[in-house]
């Protein structure tokens, strides 16, 4: 992730100090929402520019951006805009299990018409990081269903196959088609966040008397 930074970026990660290992269902992210909560003073006090939620369910976005005035930016959500942008018709790839009501968010975020399926890859969240090569099988079969679906563009649904090496241009390479890193896109609507310097103003009062990046 630091390698697609700009020059200009640091990147520190921060993991919560309680919460499941890993986002497989609604109540794991609802686990994760006050644990986050948590940790707004803290990105206050190291005086961060942006904040990137890490897990494409984007758990806790409103309410965080409701106690500060850091930008916080989705992963899930940026990624699925930028498919929208850069294709007609889009498919997410994701982990299995993973959470329910992906339509839902996506007719909240205006997506719907757009979305053509979700393909699971067959392992979960943890596989990812434990067996990549047996994983990147799955997820280039559902690729692949995908387009079979009549996609024209994949979003990569799950952090944990966004950190796999290369994985973006394997896809590409194989399936012929855009492929579009959570990862990534977070990073980089984060990154384009603060160079626009957008901030919105906190009903709490965290942070809000920081300057703008």
């Amino acid at each position: 992730m630091s390698r697609a930074a700009s020059s200009d970026v640091t990147i520190d990660v921060r993991p919560i100090e309680n919460g499941p290992s890993a986002v497989e269902s609604n109540a794991d992210a609802a686990l994760v929402v006050p644990e986050l909560l948590r940790c707004v003073p803290g990105w206050v006090e190291a005086n961060y520019d942006a904040v990137i939620i890490g897990c494409f369910s984007d758990p806790g976005i409103a309410a965080l951006r409701d106690v500060t005035d850091i930008p916080v930016v989705g992963p899930g959500n940026s990624a699925m805009h930028l498919a929208a942008q850069f294709g007609e018709r889009f498919s997410v790839l994701s982990s299995d299990p993973t959470p329910k009501g992906l339509i839902a968010r996506l007719r909240s975020l205006g997506l719907a018409q757009l979305f053509v399926s979700e393909r699971t890859a067959g392992c979960s969240v943890l596989d990812l990081v434990r067996k990549p090569d047996e994983a990147f099988n799955g997820i280039l079969e559902a690729a692949r269903s995908c387009v079979d679906d009549g996609a024209d563009i994949l979003v990569v649904g799950c952090l944990g196959m966004g950190f796999m090496p290369q994985l973006t241009e394997r896809l590409q390479d194989r399936v012929g088609v855009p492929v579009v890193n959570s990862v990534l896109a977070g990073l980089k609507v984060a990154e384009a966040a603060v160079s626009l310097r957008l901030r919105r103003g906190a009903k709490s009062g965290n942070g809000s008397d920081r300057g703008a990046a």
